[in-house]
């Protein structure tokens, strides 16, 4: 399984004929930005509420370091599995929420609360993969199929 989303195929190109697109649960687990976080969170929890500057780049690193990180994992898989443009947009903000989620020194250095940051979080794990599905239809790819099977097909 590839570390992006692949996206459904499209009418326009041949060579997507055998990616099926991901699935909204694969998407969601996709959007956590893993490799970042690993990065980030014991930095936050080293540098606490007391170094923002450093806190600020470290988030900044993060943020830019996901959709990099991505696209070289995505230019090793075949061209109809690589993610659309969107996508990286999408981990950019994915990162920042979950960085928000997961470490309170963030959280705290914006004014939100644990729960206010959790629920953050929440809702960018729900909306991120959808608006993914969204932006895939807009640009020509139906991923309707992708999202919930048909009744009698197997899942």
């Amino acid at each position: 399984m590839p570390r992006t989303p692949v996206p459904p195929p499209s009418p326009n190109r041949p060579d997507a004929a055998g990616a099926d697109g991901d699935r909204i649960p694969e998407k969601i687990a996709k959007y956590v930005p893993a490799e970042t976080l690993a990065f980030f969170v014991p930095v936050a929890a080293l540098l606490g509420t007391n170094h923002k500057g450093l806190l600020v780049i470290a988030a900044l690193v993060g943020a830019a370091g996901t959709p990099g990180y991505l696209y070289l994992q995505a230019k090793r898989l075949p061209a109809a599995e690589r993610p659309l443009w969107h996508f990286y947009v999408l981990s950019v903000i994915g990162f920042f929420c979950w960085a928000l989620g997961t470490t309170a020194a963030l959280a705290d250095l914006i004014g939100l609360d644990e729960k206010a940051a959790g629920v953050v979080l929440l809702i960018a794990v729900f909306a991120l993969p959808l608006v993914d599905s969204l932006a895939n239809t807009l640009q020509g790819r139906s991923n309707v199929a992708t999202i919930a099977p048909t009744v009698g097909s197997p899942t």
